[in-house]
C-alpha cells in the first residue's frame, strides 16, 4: 500500500519499533522508525513506532550447559545484556554499583512474562494496554455514533469478517498478479508500471514518489522522490547477512513462497522467481548507501536534492519516472526533491530488456507479500506463523487486537477524538504544558553552563528553544476525515475495497495537496500512540496520552518521580532540537546552518566521543556489532534530558535523588526475545535499554554522590571519559 502518513521529519521518539524492523526514516519517536518485515499489524514500509511479545515465551538460543543462561555473559561489557530473556536469572545480583540497571530492575526483570503477541515488554506497554482497552471499548459501544465512531467501527468489522474474506480468497489481487505475469518485455513492463491497475493497487512504482515537507521552507509541500525500497531492508544484507538478515529472509521467502504456491506456481517456479527478486535487490542496494551510512548525520544534506522535470528526464530517460509522475499529477509540483539521485540513474541504467525477468519477479515478490494479511483467513493465519518466527515468540495478538491496531493506525484521529472527550482533561494539558514550559526555561539555563559554545551560536539556540512550540496531551485543531469512506458490511462492503478505498482516498489527499502550503495547527501524530517525539519540520515536542502510566506519568507521583520519568522524556524530546540530526533545522523548521565552523566541529568531536564508546559495547555472545552511530542521536538526547531534569531538582528543596534516579531507570525496565534484540542492535536508533539506563546515568555528579560510587565500582566512568554532548 501507498504510505499511510505525509512524510514530516520528526525525531526523538521516546521508544523503539515493537512488531517490525527499524530503519532510519523520516520519523522516529523515543523509540523509532520501521521498515521491512513482520508486521501482524500492518504497518508501512517507511513509517515508525514504539516496542512490543507472549506469555511463558522462551528464548530460542541454546542455553549455556555452564551457567543456565541462554547466553554467555561473560564475553559482555561493560554489562550483562539483561534485556533478553532469562539472563536476568544470574546466580549474582550486582550492586547498584555496579550495575545500576540490573540491581534496580532485578525483581521486575526476574518476574515479568511477555503479553501475547510481543516480543518486548516493558511498564510503559501498560500506557499501551490503557489506550487498547479503551479504544476496544469504544468500538464495541453501540451508544457512541457520529462520523468518527461510524467510520472506525465498519472498518473493524470488516477486517474481523472472516466470513466474507475467505469468500473473496486471493480473487481480489488476481488481476495485479495476472499483469505481471502477463510482462514480456521491456515495453510490456513499462505499460504495466503506468497503468491504472497497477496504480490502484497502490505499488509503489519501484520508486516512491509521495508528498514532503520542503527543507528550505517548512511552510511548503514538496514532492518526495524515495530511493527504492529493498526485500531485506538494508543494502548492507546483500554483501554479508547478519543474523538479523537472514530471518528477514526466511520471513520474505516464506510469505512469498505461500502466495505464489496458492496462485499455481510450482516450486521450481517459485525459487527461480525468489533468485530473480534478490539478484535485482542486489543490483539496486548497489545503487544506494547501507543503513549504517544512512545514520551518518551527513545524510540529511546529501539526501536532498531540489530537481526539475528536465532534470529527472536526463537522469531517466529509460525508465518511465516522468511519464509516470506526469501521468498522475506529481509533474505539477514546484518542488521536487529526490532522495538518492544515484538510485534513479542506477535503476535507468539496470532497466533493460535483459533484465525484464528480474523486475517481473520483484514486481510479483513484492505484492505478494504485501498483501499476503489483507486476503483470506489461511493467508492472514500463514502471515502471523512466519512473523512469530521472525520474532521469536510463541503466541500471536487476538485477532480484535490486530484489527483494532489496524483500524486505529488508518484513522487515529476518529479515535483520539472520542477518547479525548471520554477520558481526558484540560487539567492533565495544563500540567504537562506547565513541565514543558518549565523543562524549556531550564534548557536556557543549560545552553549558557556550555563553555565550548561560542556566543553566537549560543543565541541561536536559544532563538530555537524559544520558539519550539509545546504539543501536549491533544491539539486544538484536526486532519479533515471527510476524505475518507467505508461502505459498512450491511451495504456489501468487503474488506479488501475498504484497504483500497482508504488508500486512494489518502492519495488523492496527498495530490491535491501539490504546491499548496502545510498547516501547522495540525500535528500530524496519533496522539493515543505510546510514544513521544520531536519535529523538525515545525520544531515541536509533542508529549501525548498515549505514553501516560503509572511508569511515565500520573497526577500522584512525586515530584521526584516526575522528573525522573515524564520530566526525562519532555528533556529528551527538548533536547533532540539539538542532537546531531536536529541541530541541522533552525527555529522554523528549515534545513539551516546556524553554527559556527568552530561550534559544529567542536560538537562532532564530542557526538565522537560518544560513538566511541558505545563502538565498544559487546551486547551479545556471538559477535553482534554495536555500532554507535545508529544511537548517536537518541544516547545525546537520553543524557541531555536528564540534565535538564537535574538543573530543575536544584529548585526543589530537599529532593530525592534516589527516588528519582529509581524512576527514571525503572522507565526502561524491559525484557524482550533474543530475535528482537539483535534486530534492535543492529537497526534501531534508540541503545539497548539497559544502556539507556547505565550509561545515561553515569554522566552526572549526583548519581554518583547518591550512591557513592568511586573508581573501581562497574558504573564509574572517570570525568575526562564521560560522554554527554551537552
Amino acid at each position: 500500500m501507498r504510505s499511510k502518513k505525509l512524510f514530516k521529519r520528526m525525531a526523538g521518539g521516546l521508544l523503539s519499533t515493537v512488531m517490525t524492523l527499524s530503519s532510519f526514516t523520516a520519523m522516529t519517536g523515543c523509540g523509532t522508525t520501521a521498515t521491512t518485515p513482520p508486521a501482524e499489524e500492518k504497518t508501512e514500509p517507511t513509517e515508525a513506532e514504539v516496542p512490543v511479545v507472549s506469555e511463558d515465551t522462551a528464548p530460542t538460543e541454546t542455553v549455556q550447559a555452564d551457567t543456565g543462561l541462554p547466553m554467555d555473559p561473560s564475553v559482555m561489557k561493560p554489562w550483562v545484556n539483561t534485556n533478553i530473556i532469562g539472563m536476568a536469572d544470574m546466580e549474582d545480583v550486582p550492586s547498584y554499583k555496579d550495575d545500576f540497571y540490573f540491581a534496580t530492575n532485578c525483581d521486575w526483570l526476574r518476574e515479568s512474562k511477555l503479553r501475547p503477541g510481543y516480543p518486548l515488554e516493558a511498564p510503559y506497554l501498560d500506557a499501551m494496554e490503557t489506550v487498547k482497552t479503551r479504544c476496544i471499548d469504544i468500538l464495541n459501544d453501540e451508544s457512541i455514533g457520529g462520523d468518527d465512531a461510524d467510520l472506525i467501527k465498519n472498518y473493524y468489522e470488516l477486517s474481523l469478517d472472516w466470513e466474507g474474506r475467505n469468500e473473496e480468497g486471493l480473487t481480489s489481487i488476481k488481476p495485479l498478479v495476472d499483469a505481471i505475469n502477463s510482462i514480456e518485455t521491456r515495453d510490456d513492463l513499462t505499460e504495466f508500471l503506468l497503468s491504472d491497475l497497477n496504480y490502484e493497487y497502490g505499488f509503489t512504482f519501484i520508486l516512491p514518489v509521495g508528498l514532503g515537507i520542503n527543507s528550505e521552507d517548512s511552510n511548503l509541500y514538496e514532492v518526495k522522490i524515495y530511493k527504492p525500497s529493498l526485500l531485506l531492508g538494508d543494502g548492507a544484507e546483500y554483501t554479508e547477512l547478519t543474523e538479523n538478515g537472514k530471518r528477514t529472509r526466511e520471513y520474505v521467502d516464506g510469505c512469498s513462497s505461500y502466495m505464489l504456491e496458492r496462485l499455481g506456481m510450482s516450486e521450481e517456479e517459485i525459487q527461480d522467481t525468489l533468485t530473480k527478486a534478490y539478484d535485482l535487490d542486489k543490483k539496486l542496494a548497489g545503487q544506494q548507501k547501507t543503513l549504517l551510512e544512512q545514520y551518518d548525520p551527513s545524510y540529511i544534506n546529501e539526501s536532498i536534492n531540489m530537481v526539475t522535470m528536465k532534470d529527472l528526464a536526463e537522469m531517466s530517460p529509460d525508465f518511465p519516472l516522468v511519464q509516470y509522475m506526469e501521468k498522475y499529477g506529481w509533474a505539477e509540483s514546484e518542488l521536487i526533491d529526490v532522495e538518492w539521485p544515484e538510485s534513479i540513474t542506477g535503476l535507468n541504467e539496470i532497466y533493460t530488456e535483459e533484465n525484464v525477468d528480474e523486475f517481473k519477479a520483484s514486481l510479483l515478490v513484492a505484492n505478494v507479500s504485501k498483501y499476503i494479511d489483507y486476503l483470506d483467513e489461511d493467508a492472514y493465519r500463514k502471515e502471523q506463523e512466519l512473523s512469530r518466527i521472525y520474532s521469536g515468540i510463541d503466541e500471536s495478538k487476538s485477532d480484535e487486537e490486530l484489527a483494532y491496531s489496524e483500524t486505529r493506525s488508518l484513522f487515529p484521529d476518529s479515535f483520539a477524538r472520542i477518547y479525548i472527550d471520554r477520558y481526558l482533561d484540560a487539567g492533565m494539558k495544563a500540567d504537562i504544558t506547565k513541565m514543558c514550559e518549565d523543562s524549556i526555561a531550564t534548557y536556557r539555563q543549560m545552553l549558557d553552563t556550555e563553555e565550548w559554545l561560542t556566543e553566537e551560536t549560543r543565541e541561536a539556540a536559544k532563538y530555537k528553544l524559544d520558539n519550539i512550540k509545546i504539543h501536549a496531551v491533544y491539539p486544538d485543531k484536526w486532519e479533515d476525515y471527510s476524505i475518507f469512506h467505508v461502505t459498512p458490511k450491511s451495504e456489501g462492503g468487503t474488506y479488501f475495497q475498504a484497504v483500497t478505498d482508504y488508500y486512494g482516498a489518502l492519495d488523492k489527499q496527498s495530490r491535491s495537496r501539490i504546491n499548496g502550503k502545510v498547516d501547522k495547527e495540525i500535528w500530524g501524530i496519533d496522539i493515543l500512540e505510546t510514544n513521544a517525539f520531536y519535529s523538525w519540520s515545525d520544531n515541536s515536542i509533542n508529549i501525548i496520552p498515549g505514553f501516560f502510566c503509572d511508569a511515565t506519568y500520573s497526577e500522584d507521583m512525586t515530584t521526584e518521580q516526575k522528573y525522573g520519568a515524564i520530566g526525562a522524556v519532555i528533556g529528551h524530546e527538548i533536547s533532540h532540537a539539538f542532537d546531531t540530526y536536529g541541530a541541522q533545522y533552525d527555529a522554523e523548521g528549515n534545513l539551516n546552518d546556524w553554527w559556527t565552523e568552530d561550534d559544529r566541529n567542536a560538537f562532532d568531536e564530542r557526538a565522537q566521543k560518544l560513538i566511541n564508546y558505545y563502538d565498544n559495547v559487546v551486547a551479545f555472545d556471538d559477535g553482534t556489532p554495536y555500532q554507535g552511530q545508529i544511537v548517536q542521536s537518541e544516547a545525546i538526547a537520553d543524557m541531555a534530558g536528564l540534565k535538564c531534569m537535574l538543573l530543575m531538582s536544584k529548585e526543589v528543596d530537599d529532593f530525592d535523588y534516589k527516588a528519582f534516579f529509581e524512576a527514571n531507570v525503572h522507565l526502561w525496565a524491559s525484557i524482550e526475545t533474543v530475535e528482537r534484540a539483535e534486530s534492535s542492535a543492529l537497526t534501531d536508533p534508540h541503545p539497548l535499554a539497559y544502556l539507556r539506563g547505565n550509561v545515561t546515568v553515569q554522566q552526572f555528579d549526583e548519581f554518583y554522590d547518591t550512591y557513592g560510587i568511586v573508581q573501581g565500582d562497574g558504573m564509574y566512568l572517570a570525568p575526562e571519559d564521560r560522554i554527554a554532548v551537552w
